[in-house]
């Protein structure tokens, strides 16, 4: 997701007390609600969101999992997948509750989220991409006309779609999303290209016809004033930068 999601406040603070633990490396139900307990490193993610979270062989696997192992390997603990709805992690109320150290989640970095949360270096580039299917008759944004296009609430994907002042139905869940995609609920779906190319490769009936380059980066979120972390944090993406592992998350998740 690039820009991806933006703030909803009231939603965040009453989301943050549902979040649940599934898929971890360490099924210490205990420690899992603990924000990096003696040994751990908590990552708040909202799943699914392929290619950089979703459930693999019942685990939650992605490019922004092994982002986060590789944090933790720094840290010299053992990372812990916590799952989480979208607004408390903008929002940073995740963070403030103590429910994670980090959240990774294909966040973007916005001047409006800085005000509550600290974001690391950027990690990834994504862009804004409109997915169809292939007999829609849709080539773009903007012949989209008064058709309804899909997008996932609090996102990128949602405010270049209002943007543009085409009519939308908003999903929490982004799988849901392009599961109306395909049932014909809605006739388009507007959201990062990383996800949506991966959907279009797994469905031959649907297609990535525009792609918009906002220049939006996404970033590991931390607690506000969380210097140290933070600092961490900067340390493993300049290491995996430098040292080719980027690359191959890159290669093995998104196939670029």
């Amino acid at each position: 997701m690039s820009h991806l999601r933006r703030l909803v406040p009231a939603l965040a603070v009453l989301s943050a007390a549902a979040l649940a633990l599934t898929g971890c490396e360490s099924t210490s139900g205990g420690d899992a609600q603990a924000s990096g307990g003696s040994g751990t490193f908590t990552v708040c993610a909202n799943s699914p969101y392929p290619p950089f979270e979703f459930e693999k062989d019942g685990k939650v696997v992605g490019f922004d999992m092994s982002l986060g192992d590789e944090i933790a390997k720094d840290l010299g603990k053992e990372k812990q997948f916590v799952q989480a709805n979208f607004e408390t992690l903008e929002s940073g109320a995740a963070l403030d509750t103590g429910q994670c150290d980090a959240a990774i989640s294909g966040i973007s970095i916005t001047d409006a989220r800085k005000k509550s949360v600290d974001f690391s270096k950027p990690y990834f580039n994504d862009q804004i991409a409109l997915l169809t299917k292939k007999d829609s008759g849709i080539k773009g944004f903007d012949s989209v006309g008064d058709k309804t296009v899909g997008v996932q609430q609090a996102t990128s994907g949602e405010d270049y779609a209002k943007d543009k002042k085409l009519n939308t139905q908003q999903f929490e869940d982004v799988e849901l999303m392009f599961q109306s995609l395909e049932s014909g609920g809605v006739q388009a779906v507007s959201g990062n290209i990383s996800t949506l190319s991966k959907r279009a490769e797994s469905n031959p009936d649907l297609e990535v016809v525009q792609t918009v380059d906002t220049n939006e980066n996404l970033g590991v979120a931390v607690k506000k004033g969380n210097k140290e972390l933070l600092d961490s944090v900067n340390k493993t993406l300049d290491r995996i930068t430098s040292d080719g592992t980027m690359d191959k998350m890159k290669k093995e998740w998104m196939g670029l």
